[in-house]
């Protein structure tokens, strides 16, 4: 799906915009040598992929919930339980 292709793709940006966000609060100048080469902490990584997971939770909700109102026996999601759209 065309939606999932550019959910990955912004979730790609998130990733690079945090590690030149990272490098800078370094003082670090947020070259592409340096962007590159950075290796993100566990801490950084788990944060990361906590990000990851709410943007496909929130996609796959509307998603769902789309499906559900136009097909019949399609029970839409819950709500997240951390209250995050």
């Amino acid at each position: 799906m065309m939606i999932l292709a550019l959910a990955a793709e912004v979730s790609a940006l998130r990733d690079r915009l945090d590690t030149h966000e990272r490098l800078a609060d370094g003082n670090q100048l947020p070259a592409t040598p340096s962007v590159e080469a950075y290796a993100p902490t566990e801490a950084v990584e788990a944060a990361r992929a906590s990000a990851r997971r709410s943007l496909i939770d929130r996609i796959t909700r509307v998603l769902l919930e789309t499906e559900s109102r136009q097909r019949p026996g399609v029970t839409p999601p819950d709500e997240p339980q951390d209250g995050v759209d």
